[in-house]
Order: structure tokens, then C-alpha cells, then sequence
């Protein structure tokens, strides 16, 4: 039966070969065009819309996080700098349950009043000309509210073998039109076996979930300097050669670097370490990194003659502390606020604790950008890459002279 078909159809396309070439009146040419017309001729393939790869697109290569419990501060501060640095992502609609792997909303956001929603943020970035990206954390803060590392762990092995539990992240970017999604769960143990494995099995499902969406996927990483620094119990679960490849950009949060005895929260030769791990172990992801850096500084109280941790420290209320000290209480000696890596003062209260304070001023987060680009632009494998930031985070605290000094040096 096969045969006969093809000979069959042989002696139909002799039979229009001979026509094709004879000439004379009656235009057979013409008759067999009109003949094989319209299969014969080209199809018309519409052009594709080009995919956009871009990350950001802001003239300044900037991420804000705009926060829901500090929403209307967050909304404020945002607008002061939309027209140049537009992108955000949300923290306060993506907060994982790990019961169910639903999304849940966080009970403090304050972006419209009487209600929990952060749609009309979308709404905002979008309307900004920003991408919008959406947060998926879990709370795992040791408040009354929060969920145990051991949940956080235990969704993290269910998802990585059972896909359907990121429909949730994807049913909320649908609708809400998100452009991506970063992932930043810091709650995971390091001490499970295979846990490196299956968190990066977690993420790669998720971005190969919204690939097909032209989602962007992001991962944002706790700070690491080798595969088992002193912070290991917090960052062990992330293994960035592995995560290196599990997503479209990669969040590098380079903050805190200062914990147990006081120091800066981030400064230029911390950047080339946290580099020189990057290099180790994706080197090919340099030119998709978003360095992430804190507007906030940290407070330490002296203790039985040690320095001990005491709490977060804003900009604004570094200015507050500092215009309610006198010359007496200030130990000179051990203070600098024109330091230009990170303002710091050493103080004694009225109960004759001594205290001390270090935080990022805008001139100091400048000359760290400043500074650290410059190691970029000598590195192979960065050359000839914009050097993308975040800020953690957006808000009305943060120093006001912040971006119109900061643009120049990442779009020169």
C-alpha cells in the first residue's frame, strides 16, 4: 500500500514538473501557480514579540524592597525616586504557610487602610514603567506568630518532591501580573541530610515553572565567605554552586556583616570576600547579581567587659540618638561620624553603660558602591556589566540625599 502511494505521487509531481517547464501560449506557468496556490507559497509567519531578559528596568540599575508592615513609609520613599529607580519587590503578600505551601498575607501590612492587601503596589511599580517582583519568605523569627525552622524545613522536602506545592506562587504571580519572584526563605536547617540538594531541586521547580510564563526567577542568598564560615548553622542549607544554576539572577545579601563585635554592616573589603566566594562557586552568574545593601546599622552595650549585640539601628534614629548626647557622654576617642566607610560613636549612658553605634550614612553607602565597582571592573568575569544594588529597606528612614548620589555612580 505504501508503494502504490509513492509512485502515485511521483507521477503527480512529473506531471507538474513537465508543465512547470513548457512554454508557450496558455502560460502553463501560470495555470500550475494558480493551481498550487496557496500551499505552494512562503507562509507568514507573524513576528514574535522579543523576549525582555532585562532583570530591572529602571534607568538606574536599582531593586527597593517595600515592606507591608512599613507600607505607607515604603509608598513615600519610593515615589521620591520612582522616575529613575522604579523596581521593587514586595515583602508582605508572598509569606508561605508550610502546612499547605498556600500564601498567606502578613497582619501588619498597612498599605491601604482597613485591608492587608498589597495589590495597589503592583498596581503602583507597574504604572512606574517597574518590574514588580514577588517575595516568598516564611516567617521564622521566634515570635509568637512564627513558624519553626523545622516547618520551614520540612516544606522545603515536601516541595522539592511534590511540585504542587509551588502552585500557590504561581497562581499569585497570574494574578496579580507579577514579572517574577525571589526566594527568601532563611529559616532552612543546615544540619539535614541532603537539605543543600533539595532546596536547590525546590527552586529549580520553580523557575522551570515560570519559564514558560516569561517570569524572571530570582534567589536571594544569606551572606557566605567559604562553604562552612562562622555563620554555617544559618547559611548551611544554601549551596551557591548548586543555586547558581537554579535561577534567572541571583540576590547576594550583603548585610550584617558586623554581629559579634561591632564593625560596619557593610564595607568594601567585606564586598571582595563575599566576590571571591561568588567567583569560587558561580562565576557565571557575576553578571546577574543583585548586591543587596542595608540603610540600617546596629547597636552594641558593653557587658561583664565584652561587647554584646543589642538591635538594629535606622539611620533616623542614629541622627535621634546622637542630637540627644552630650560632648560628656561621647567617648571621643572611639567615635568617628565622618568616617567614610560607616559613621560609628561609643557613648555612656546616665546609668553608665557604655554603648556603641555603627550605621551606613548616604556618603558612606556611596564610596562603598564606588568603591566595590571599581574591584568589579577589574574582574574578567564582570567587565563591561552594570553593578546592580538593592537597599534593604525602602522606606522614609533612609537617608534623603541617598539616590541622588548614588545614581551617578551606577549609570557613569
Amino acid at each position: 500500500m505504501r508503494l502504490g502511494i509513492a509512485l502515485i505521487a511521483f507521477a503527480v509531481v512529473l506531471a507538474g514538473w513537465q508543465i512547470f517547464h513548457s512554454t508557450g501560449a496558455g502560460s502553463p506557468q501560470v495555470l500550475l501557480g494558480s493551481l498550487l496556490q496557496p500551499q505552494d507559497q512562503p507562509l507568514q509567519i507573524p513576528p514574535q514579540p522579543a523576549v525582555d531578559t532585562r532583570i530591572l528596568h529602571g534607568k538606574a540599575p536599582t531593586l527597593n524592597w517595600i515592606v507591608g508592615r512599613d507600607c505607607q513609609s515604603g509608598i513615600q520613599a519610593y515615589l521620591k525616586g520612582a522616575a529613575t529607580n522604579p523596581d521593587a519587590a514586595l515583602v508582605g503578600t508572598g509569606w508561605v504557610d508550610p502546612t499547605n505551601g498556600w500564601l498567606v498575607q502578613g497582619k501588619s501590612n498597612n498599605c491601604v487602610k482597613g485591608s492587608l492587601s498589597m495589590d495597589n503596589v503592583v498596581q503602583l511599580v507597574h504604572s512606574k514603567g517597574g518590574m514588580a517582583y514577588l517575595t516568598v519568605t516564611m516567617l521564622t523569627d521566634g515570635s509568637a506568630d512564627a513558624w519553626t525552622t523545622q516547618q520551614e524545613t520540612d516544606y522545603v522536602t515536601q516541595a522539592a518532591n511534590n511540585p504542587g506545592l509551588i502552585n500557590p506562587i504561581i497562581q499569585e504571580v497570574k494574578r496579580l501580573n507579577y514579572d517574577g519572584v525571589i526566594m527568601d526563605l532563611e529559616g532552612t536547617r543546615a544540619d539535614v541530610p541532603s537539605i543543600q540538594q533539595l532546596f536547590a531541586t525546590y527552586n529549580q521547580d520553580v523557575w522551570a515553572t515560570l519559564k514558560p510564563l516569561h517570569k524572571k526567577y530570582g534567589i536571594a542568598l544569606l551572606h557566605k565567605l567559604s562553604d562552612h564560615d562562622e555563620y554555617y548553622s544559618l547559611n548551611g542549607f544554601e549551596n551557591w554552586q548548586l543555586l547558581g544554576r537554579a535561577a534567572d539572577f541571583i540576590v547576594i545579601m550583603a548585610l550584617d556583616q558586623s554581629y559579634f563585635t561591632p564593625g560596619p554592616a557593610v564595607s568594601v573589603p567585606w564586598l571582595k570576600a563575599l566576590l571571591a566566594y561568588t567567583l569560587q562557586t558561580m562565576p557565571q552568574m557575576l553578571p546577574h547579581i543583585i548586591w543587596e545593601l542595608p540603610l540600617y546599622g546596629a547597636a552594641w552595650r558593653m557587658k561583664n567587659g565584652n561587647w554584646t549585640f543589642d538591635n538594629g539601628v535606622t539611620y533616623q534614629e542614629a541622627q535621634t540618638l546622637i542630637a540627644g548626647l552630650s560632648t560628656t557622654q561621647i567617648n571621643q576617642g572611639m567615635s568617628d561620624l565622618n568616617d567614610p566607610s560607616s559613621a560609628h560613636i561609643t557613648y555612656t549612658d546616665a546609668k553608665g553603660v557604655m554603648h556603641t553605634v555603627w550605621y551606613p550614612t548616604g556618603k558612606n553607602l556611596v564610596n562603598i558602591v564606588t568603591g566595590f565597582r571599581q574591584v568589579l571592573e577589574q574582574t574578567p568575569q564582570f567587565k563591561g556589566d552594570q553593578l546592580a544594588v538593592a537597599v534593604w529597606y525602602t522606606a522614609l528612614w533612609e537617608p534623603g540625599d541617598l539616590w541622588s548620589s548614588l545614581n551617578p555612580v551606577l549609570t557613569s
